[in-house]
């Protein structure tokens, strides 16, 4: 079960590997135009839906303090922090979908086939479970990715495709 969104969410984490290998530590908290949100507040967020995800399969939470920062509905307005560096946001973001996929391969039919309980995505095509895992091992992913990458296009660094 989940074995193309394990794999798009392999491809998608190698990718953000590759766009904060050239992107500055001093830029993090700078808020991306357009969007609003500073890299770190884009690292912070998809990190805990990870972690969040993973609590849906029956994991838990590593960063419970960052739920309330970069969850769902949180501000993007960041308070600079020495603990919220490029490594520890990308080694977050490592293991919390490492985590995830692991617990995705075993996930239970039924249980995936559940009316999902996030009431943020109440009202929407995102009805199940599963379709909920598959969005945060895909697109929600990739819609983050592309507000991470505008940011690395605002200072000049070149396109990576």
């Amino acid at each position: 079960m989940f074995e193309n969104e394990i794999t798009l969410n392999q491809f998608l984490l190698d990718l953000l590997a590759t766009m904060m290998a050239d992107l500055p530590e001093e830029c993090l908290f700078t808020p991306g135009q357009g969007h609003g949100h500073p890299p770190v507040w884009i690292l912070g967020h998809l990190a805990i839906v990870g972690e969040m995800g993973q609590t849906f399969l029956g994991g838990s939470l590593t960063h419970p303090k960052w739920a309330p920062q970069f969850g769902p509905g949180s501000s993007d307005e960041v308070e600079p922090d020495t603990s919220l560096t490029c490594e520890s946001l990308i080694n977050a973001n490592t293991s919390a979908y490492e985590t995830l996929r692991t617990l995705a391969a075993n996930a239970d039919a039924a249980a995936m086939a559940q009316p999902h309980q996030v009431e943020l995505l109440h009202g929407t095509a995102i009805e199940t479970n599963g379709q909920l895992l598959a969005h945060i091992l895909t697109s929600h992913v990739g819609f983050h990715l592309a507000q991470l990458s505008s940011c690395r296009r605002e200072r000049g660094i070149a396109a990576l495709f």
